[in-house]
């Protein structure tokens, strides 16, 4: 813009000390003013595209962001759908281990108490007095 203001008064100043009568000098100004009237519309209308331009391409970057955005989004719940399942099926075998475990000691205990209860049972039963009933 402050180009066009330079370009204009420049252009009036010249053609006022230019060696022309007064109605050639006001026909210069004019064509120049008319001219330059031109070129700011040019510029206007350059403007005015590159402006749509630059708001299609913002709005297409922003629905491109936006899709991008919601696609992680489902991708990330996906994902940790996957990992919680995976979680519960490891707990579950764990839990399976833990009573597998929880029985198999059971049973040993139960058959060291039967073992020491037979062992004790033979002990009382060698150490009774012979001759003594029971």
């Amino acid at each position: 813009m402050s180009f066009l203001k330079g370009a204009l008064i420049g252009a009036a100043l010249g053609l006022l000390f230019a060696p022309k009568s007064g109605k050639e000098t006001r026909d210069d100004i004019a064509m120049k003013f008319d001219e330059s009237k031109k070129s700011a519309g040019e510029y206007a209308d350059k403007a005015k595209v590159k402006s749509g331009e630059m708001q299609q391409t913002a709005g297409e970057a922003s629905e491109n962001i936006k899709l991008t955005i919601t696609k992680t989004a489902q991708e990330l719940r996906d994902q940790l759908h996957h990992a919680s399942e995976e979680i519960k099926k490891e707990a579950m075998d764990l839990k399976e281990d833990v009573k597998d475990t929880a029985e198999e000691a059971a049973v040993e205990v139960s058959a060291e108490v039967d073992e020491a209860t037979d062992d004790l049972n033979k002990e009382a039963h060698d150490s009774k007095i012979p001759g003594q009933p029971g």
